[in-house]
């Protein structure tokens, strides 16, 4: 019985190791000093020889031990939320029991809020801003605001804030009204500024064009080629003549219908306009060969028309370990689904400043020019083994019972 079960063992390695060799492709990662979570920039060389989900791309070490990670892109926009401080230019305390907060908006930018960091308290204070140009003439912005307590979840502080319309001033002065208690304890004084942040793009190789313009349909046809999987997420088109134009236009790809009659399948409407930045967005765009028809009407056709195409920054988030090397393996096609690793769970907790890593050339995988076993063929040998233990151990079993009768 341990015979068998060495036997069942030792196949089952085998076809592990038979099946991880169907990866094509390799890349060295660059080598770490210390132990933590790293983001792989995975270059467009890399992502497009994968397949449409991209599972088929693995983390070894130096052992050929399996890495676990996640895959993560970049968003087209985030919005962020960035504090701004003010330096509190003056503080007063009045007779009649107020705390008085001036600040600066050197710049003068226009906000329509501004924030206040306090210790904790729970007591009520009325509060009132005010705005000045020239500090000396100060004009009304909010007045009556209540703060009722500050109570930071697991911190000793909390932001406050005080929201009003859009204004401009220079300087802006906060009343707090102390009458019934103590002054609260205000830290930072500033302002939340909200803006979009763009992803990151990579710019792809340039197709090749080919165009044709058609005097009896008014369009101009053009066939784009990329020599591998694209996976774009973003066209600019450039365009040198004429000066001013406004064109409907689609992208399509060219199919046969059963009769085998040409047709083009619409997959996006575009309009180029020459007062516009001709920019258009896809996601994970995957097409090889494509057609963009531009609709001229009675206009002359668009003058050397060039495409630049990008793709959005994707990464593989693993934890690495300093004295070790990694590579990356891709390109599989005997992989379809992703890998399932514990990691996807914990995204959260990793935080968000995380080193990023290159990888090195992309080097094909020698042993992919050695004739490969079939996967099917290995099982069918396991089986006849199998049968052929199991008859040697009834027969055996059979034999003993005869003697002892």
């Amino acid at each position: 019985m341990k015979k068998l079960i060495f036997i069942i063992a030792f196949s089952s390695l085998l076809s592990d190791s038979l099946y991880s060799q169907n990866y094509q492709w390799q890349s060295e990662i660059a080598t770490i000093d210390s132990n933590g979570f790293y983001k792989i920039d995975l270059k467009p060389e890399i992502i497009s020889k994968l397949n449409a989900n991209f599972s088929d791309i693995r983390i070894k070490d130096k052992a050929g031990k399996e890495i676990p990670y996640y895959i993560e892109k970049e968003p087209f926009s985030v919005t962020k939320r960035v504090f701004k401080e003010y330096q509190v230019i003056e503080k007063l305390n009045w007779r009649n029991g107020a705390t008085v907060l001036v600040v600066e908006n050197k710049n003068k930018d226009t906000i329509n809020n501004i924030q206040l960091q306090i210790k904790n308290f729970d007591v009520r204070k009325h509060i009132e801003v005010a705005a000045s140009d020239d500090y000396i003439h100060w004009y009304t912005i909010k007045e009556n605001y209540t703060f009722y307590s500050a109570d930071g979840q697991y911190t000793t502080s909390e932001v406050k804030s005080l929201n009003f319309p859009y204004t401009d001033y220079q300087f802006y002065r906060i009343i707090i009204y102390d009458w019934f208690s103590m002054p609260i304890n205000v830290l930072k004084v500033g302002y939340y500024d909200t803006f979009q942040e763009q992803g990151k793009f990579k710019k792809l190789a340039s197709p090749s064009l080919v165009r044709f313009d058609s005097l009896e349909t008014k369009q101009t046809y053009v066939q784009v080629n990329f020599k591998e999987t694209p996976y774009l997420d973003q066209f600019i088109f450039k365009v040198d003549k004429p000066e001013y134009f406004n064109r409907s236009a689609k992208i399509c790809l060219k199919k046969k219908d059963k009769k085998g009659r040409i047709y083009f399948e619409t997959l996006a409407d575009i309009t180029l306009n020459s007062t516009s930045d001709l920019t258009f967005y896809q996601y994970d765009f995957p097409y090889t060969a494509f057609y963009i028809i531009i609709n001229n009407e009675d206009n002359p056709p668009l003058e050397h028309i060039q495409i630049e195409a990008y793709q959005l920054n994707r990464y593989l988030m693993a934890f690495l370990e300093s004295g070790n090397t990694y590579q990356l393996v891709f390109e599989n096609d005997k992989i379809v689904g992703k890998p399932t690793y514990d990691i996807n769970f914990f995204k959260d907790n990793i935080g968000k400043d995380v080193p990023i890593l290159t990888t090195g050339n992309i080097k094909s995988i020698p042993f992919k020019t050695k004739k490969e076993v079939s996967p099917s063929t290995i099982w069918i040998w396991i089986a006849i083994s199998l049968v052929a233990l199991l008859l040697g151990y009834f027969s055996y079993q059979l034999i003993t019972e005869m003697e002892k009768k």
